[in-house]
């Protein structure tokens, strides 16, 4: 399965929109800052799935600040991250992705790409997809076989 993961939009859509005409993903999951650009993806693009999450800059939204849900036969754990500190470090996100089950953590707040393995969990931070010197999002791939693997991708 096709992941494309964005966060931290801050609402310019026009690179996202562009980045899913090019690749199109079998799902599409926003990290949050600003969630009402999930919103629109959704609206752009009602063939493909889409999951969300709420950043610090969602006051109000409906959306949840973080998820657990399957994608094929691996658990994917997805926040914003804020609440858990990502700015000063990985170890809240990892933990909580770990006794979640998770084999996949997805997050963002931080505005910097990362794809790395930490204590067994991919960890995948897409950037920022709307804001920075170096906008990006991530593409995942997910086989049927239980394989992960993550590429930042400018934007």
């Amino acid at each position: 399965m096709r992941v494309a993961v964005f966060s931290d939009s801050h609402g310019r859509t026009d690179k996202m929109i562009h980045a899913l005409q090019n690749w199109q993903p079998d799902l599409i999951v926003h990290l949050g800052d600003y969630a009402r650009d999930a919103e629109y993806l959704k609206k752009a693009f009602p063939q493909t799935p889409v999951r969300a999450v709420r950043g610090n800059r969602d006051i109000g939204s409906s959306e949840p600040e973080r998820e657990c849900f399957f994608i094929g036969p691996v658990k994917v754990f997805i926040t914003h991250g804020h609440i858990y500190g990502v700015k000063r470090s990985l170890d809240a996100l990892l933990n909580a992705a770990y006794f979640s089950g998770a084999r996949v953590a997805l997050y963002g707040h931080t505005h910097v790409a990362d794809c790395r393995r930490l204590g067994g969990i991919l960890v995948l931070n897409p950037g920022s997809a709307g804001k920075g010197i170096k906008p990006s999002y991530a593409r995942l791939e997910i086989g049927e076989d239980g394989s992960v693997n993550c590429q930042i991708v400018p934007m």
